[in-house]
């Protein structure tokens, strides 16, 4: 077996979520398949609390945070481009992230280390891959497709977001890989398109959890979504509040919708039935309480982790056709897909109001999860074993 480097910027611990619980994930993944995983994380706060991720990770744990003058000026100049970027919405370069301190660390880090497998979060910080020497096998983890993705913001009249660059750019980085890791088909499709590399797709690693039978649920109909502050979020959320949440009321009067998360902090207007139930230790028991879980988002890039947990918890969902993206084989038959806030409205009701095709849903899920995780930890495990030259 591989002694696998694991790199991203995020903090990754066990109740990490989005792209921090990826490479949590990832890395238990490849643990359960018997290689030895550490994480390096390019810290990009001046301070961080690491306790928890130190507990979890323990002597694997890797931490890069330089304090020089050099890499602080640099750091200074990168953000503010990023920041100039997001703003006017503009296309970046892809090494917009690259820190040459970072890349010495690195190197350092993977010869002493002796380690044969390197797995890179972001095609923006592709760029450390060519420090490592050639004997080690070097993947890119892309997380999303980040060529152009301005537009699909500013299309939707909404604040650009995190990052974006060219076409050329994203294959210029895709190349520095040995192969390269997509989250879902589409994606993968539009990476071929960019590199001669060979392209994976490793979807979301979760378990799937056990669950409580659906008609064990009582009390309030509660109508579930998880999820972060994030612009995608806040459209989609409003747009069920103001769309579909009060045609639902209006037949089924007790049903509520739940919050979780860092959402209810950006959700804007209080709404009737609209509970914000912030950030909460036992999801799991919230998953079991409701009723129904929704993603009601209008539009994004890659995988939507929110259906994939929805799935991985055995729970009925019903979601549109962003939300189903990367999933659309279950759609109909794992989980609901609505076309209009009419047919999500229509179909929401139903599942509230009948709670034994909201079961026979969720056995549905439950089976299509197992698949689901079956098929992507199968191909992380023959991507991360192929040879570093392939």
């Amino acid at each position: 077996m591989s002694k696998v480097l694991l790199v991203a910027p995020v903090p990754t611990h066990p109740s990490s979520t989005g792209a921090s619980a990826r490479v949590r994930q990832m890395g238990e993944s490849l643990v359960g398949l018997g290689h030895e995983v550490h994480y390096l994380h390019l810290q990009q706060t001046l301070r961080a609390d690491r306790s928890e991720m130190q507990r979890y990770w323990q002597e694997r744990l890797h931490v890069f945070r330089s304090l020089s003058p050099s890499s602080f000026l640099g750091r200074a100049r990168r953000k503010a481009i990023r920041l100039v970027g997001m703003s006017f919405h503009l296309n970046l370069p892809a090494d917009s992230y690259f820190d040459p301190e970072a890349a010495a660390f690195t190197r350092t880090l993977i010869t002493d280390g002796r380690f044969d497998v390197a797995i890179v979060s972001y095609v923006f910080y592709s760029r450390l891959l060519e420090s490592m020497p050639g004997t080690v096998r070097k993947l890119i983890d892309t997380h999303d497709v980040f060529s152009d993705r301005f537009r699909l913001y500013r299309a939707h009249d909404q604040a650009n977001e995190f990052f974006s660059t060219g076409r050329t750019d994203e294959g210029k980085a895709l190349d520095r890989a040995n192969a390269v890791l997509a989250i879902q088909e589409w994606d993968a499709s539009h990476f071929r398109s960019l590199t001669a590399r060979p392209v994976v797709v490793v979807g979301h690693l979760g378990r799937v959890e056990a669950m409580a039978p659906v008609e064990a649920a009582s009390g309030t109909p509660a109508i579930l979504f998880v999820g972060g502050p994030m612009g995608i979020n806040v459209h989609g959320v409003t747009w069920f509040i103001d769309r579909v949440l009060p045609a639902v009321r209006h037949l089924v009067p007790d049903a509520e919708l739940w919050l979780v998360g860092g959402i209810g902090d950006r959700v804007g207007r209080a709404a009737p039935g609209v509970r914000r139930l912030g950030f909460v230790d036992a999801l799991g028991d919230l998953y079991r309480r409701a009723a129904v879980v929704i993603n009601p988002q209008q539009f994004g890039t890659g995988l939507s982790i929110k259906s994939v947990d929805a799935l991985l918890h055995g729970r009925p969902l019903l979601t549109t056709a962003s939300g189903a993206r990367g999933l659309e084989e279950g759609a109909g038959s794992a989980f609901l897909r609505a076309e209009s806030a009419e047919e999500f409205s229509a179909m929401l009701v139903e599942l509230l109001r009948d709670p034994a095709q909201a079961a026979a849903l969720a056995m549905r899920a439950t089976e299509f999860a197992r698949d689901y995780h079956r098929r992507n930890l199968q191909a992380l495990a023959d991507v991360v074993s192929a040879p570093a030259a392939g």
